[in-house]
Parts: structure tokens; C-alpha cells; sequence
């Protein structure tokens, strides 16, 4: 009887430990989706660092603006008129910074490999995306998703800027929180899909 309940016991361990490790995957349309981009100089850690301080300011200024948006028609208007803004705020902070690096905003779709951020990643596809290149814009990117808001809902997806393109350990490709905030817009979007997309190639800095 002992024997049995530690059999018992033993498999439901293995189970737990198999579904915290398996991947979770959910069908994403990346039609449905806007991304943004901060591009660094370069790699070095003052750059780095800039980087971040831009990603922050831009993302502080479009929270209130995005969080209510419902759907991505109305993201995208919002993104486009303000492009003049956010090119002032992230030219603002590098000056504060003492930096004088020139910013260059891109707004279209654009070519991107499979990325990472902690436990979350999209797949390789066309996306459309807000591009925000400091200087030279050849140093590794910080980068989340405008629409659904979920830069604004997972602080572990918003706030270190750690890039990598490295499969992590848990290999889970939509957080449970992350999921069913896609699935819900996604979802939304299937049935009220706006046709007007900018079209624009990205350059081979990812």
C-alpha cells in the first residue's frame, strides 16, 4: 500500500515537472500585432544603456495612449500621429544624457528572425513595427509589442531590455498571462482586420 501511494506520488511529480517545462504554443497571426524596436549605436555598455534610458521615456509616453486602444486600426493611428513626439522624446533624453546621437524613427513591416525575451518569443515573420535607431543603430535591439498592449502587462517582458536569441531554458513561447491577451486581440482582429498596411523591408540589423 505504501509502495503504491509513493508510485502515485512519484508520477504526479513527473507531471508537474513535464507541463512547468513544455512548450506552450498558440497559432499567432502576426497581422495582428505591432511591434517596437530600440535599436543601440552599438553594443558597448554606455550605448546599452541609452538605449534603455529611450526605451523607457517612448514607452512611458505611449502607456496612457495604447492600454485602452481596441484594436490595432486604432494602435496604428495613434503610433503614426504621434511619430513626431516620440522622435522628440527620444531626442530629448539622449540630449539629457549628454549624448549626441541623432534618432531615426521607421514605422512599416518588416523581416524579423525568431526572438526571445526571458521565457516569451514570437516566431520568424513579416511584422508590422515602430523602429527606433539610435545613432548608427548597429547595437542589439530592445523590443516588445505595442498591440496587444503587452508591454504595458508583463513587467518581466518590459523592464530589464535583456535581448537574446538564445532558446531559454523553460521553452515557453507564449505566457500563460501573455497568451490570452493575444488570443483575446488576436482573436478580435480575425473579424475586424484592417486592410491598410504600410509595407516596408527591414535592413539586416534585426
Amino acid at each position: 500500500m505504501q509502495r503504491r501511494k509513493a508510485m502515485i506520488v512519484l508520477v504526479l511529480l513527473a507531471l508537474f515537472i513535464f507541463v512547468s517545462n513544455m512548450e506552450f504554443a498558440t497559432q499567432i497571426d502576426s497581422d495582428s500585432l505591432i511591434r517596437i524596436h530600440v535599436l543601440a549605436n552599438s553594443d558597448s555598455q554606455a550605448d546599452q544603456a541609452l538605449k534603455l534610458q529611450v526605451k523607457d521615456a517612448v514607452v512611458t509616453y505611449l502607456k496612457p495612449q495604447l492600454e485602452q486602444s481596441c484594436s490595432i486600426a486604432e494602435s496604428r493611428q495613434i503610433i503614426q500621429r504621434s511619430l513626431p513626439q516620440i522622435e522628440q522624446i527620444a531626442q530629448q533624453t539622449l540630449q539629457q544624457q549628454h549624448s549626441g546621437y541623432q534618432v531615426t524613427l521607421q514605422y512599416g513591416r518588416f523581416d524579423f528572425p525568431i526572438k526571445y525575451y526571458g521565457s516569451f518569443s514570437l516566431p520568424a515573420g513579416n511584422y508590422e513595427a515602430l523602429r527606433i535607431l539610435i545613432g548608427e543603430g548597429q547595437g542589439h535591439n530592445w523590443w516588445c509589442v505595442l498591440f496587444p498592449p503587452m508591454c504595458f502587462t508583463d513587467n518581466d517582458a518590459s523592464s530589464s531590455g535583456k535581448y537574446t536569441d538564445q532558446t531559454p531554458e523553460k521553452k515557453v513561447v507564449i505566457k500563460f498571462k501573455s497568451a490570452e491577451l493575444l488570443k483575446k486581440w488576436t482573436n478580435h482582429e480575425k473579424d475586424t482586420k484592417d486592410t491598410s498596411k504600410p509595407s516596408q523591408k527591414e535592413p539586416n540589423n534585426q
